[in-house]
């Protein structure tokens, strides 16, 4: 019960540091109630009480006696996470426990992320998804990023992005046609899809009033519409193509997410919306994933590079 507890709380604290940051929420502002958020979830609210706590011994909630549950009050939307004490003593804990002196966890931190250049290559068929992806991989995880779209893929010649590389990343709707692919190139495949709380979060907080999407293709939008469909306040979005849809629509100050490929293609062009910040897709399995590989490669090099013991 304790790693659920955990991981809800992992998934309330980014709902909460994004909507602060996008300005769906601000300091005092109300949270749902740990009743609405079982239903979310599908636990026992006892479990959501649990996270809850964890999120005020952090610091970032204020749960009141016959209340309710709020962000801080304090809380400034510019400050840099910081990560909880009690995570950050299990993690020296654990490696003190394993006989790894204080002053070497860093070290072995460090070693463990970056001894080894790895290089990935993101396939997907459409800008949006693509250049997403690739910067989520980019930017979190530190590794050496290819788009590649899907069509590429039709002849036997592979490209060589995909030919040289160590990851392969996509949605499970290419698993299929790429499995044969990562075997034959010895890659890793990981496949994900977007984060099914990001929902029932702080898109949920935004849809109480017009937001604007601006994608670079049509086939996106579309996938946009049917991953919002069912969520309460979807009419409230307004989709827009960069390049074929006037922006010039999009009243000042309203909420807008503009996709990398978008902003790219739209060239600078300033934008009279507040302009959200990017939130991050990848689901949580795919995330242990990627961590993993990483880990497991540079630990890998390392064991190689060792000198054999003289015994």
């Amino acid at each position: 019960m304790s790693d659920q507890r955990s991981d809800i709380a992992d998934v309330l604290r980014g709902r909460i540091l994004r909507a602060l940051h996008a300005r769906a929420l601000e300091a005092g502002s109300r949270l749902p109630s740990a009743r609405e958020l079982a239903a979310d979830f599908k636990v026992d609210y006892r479990i959501i009480l649990d996270a809850y706590r964890e999120l005020e011994n952090e610091g970032l909630i204020e749960m009141r006696a016959r209340g309710g549950i709020y962000v801080a009050r304090d809380r400034r939307t510019d400050r840099v996470p910081v990560p909880s004490a009690k995570w950050l003593s299990d993690v020296v804990g654990q490696a003190i426990a394993r006989e790894i002196p204080l002053e070497e966890i860093a070290e072995w931190v460090q070693r463990a992320v970056s001894t080894v250049r790895l290089r990935a290559a993101v396939i997907q068929s459409t800008s949006d998804q693509i250049e997403g992806m690739c910067r989520e991989l980019q930017d979190d995880y530190g590794i050496e990023t290819t788009g590649v779209n899907i069509s590429e893929l039709q002849g036997e010649e592979l490209p060589p992005a995909v030919r040289h590389a160590d990851l392969l990343l996509s949605t499970r709707a290419h698993e299929a046609a790429l499995r044969p692919i990562a075997e034959r190139t010895g890659a890793t495949l990981i496949v994900t899809d977007v984060r099914a709380d990001l929902v029932g979060g702080e898109w949920r907080l935004l849809l109480k009033r017009p937001v604007f999407v601006v994608v670079s293709d049509e086939r996106f939008a579309e996938t946009v519409r049917h991953f919002f469909a069912e969520t309460p306040g979807h009419e409230h979005i307004t989709l827009l193509v960069a390049g074929r849809d006037d922006v010039s629509v999009i009243p000042e100050g309203a909420p807008v997410y503009v996709t990398r490929s978008a902003r790219q293609q739209l060239a600078g062009a300033q934008l009279r919306g507040r302009i959200l910040p990017t939130a991050r897709m990848f689901e949580a399995e795919a995330s242990r994933q990627i961590v993993s590989f990483i880990v497991s490669r540079n630990l890998d090099a390392l064991s190689a590079m060792r000198p054999p013991r003289d015994d």
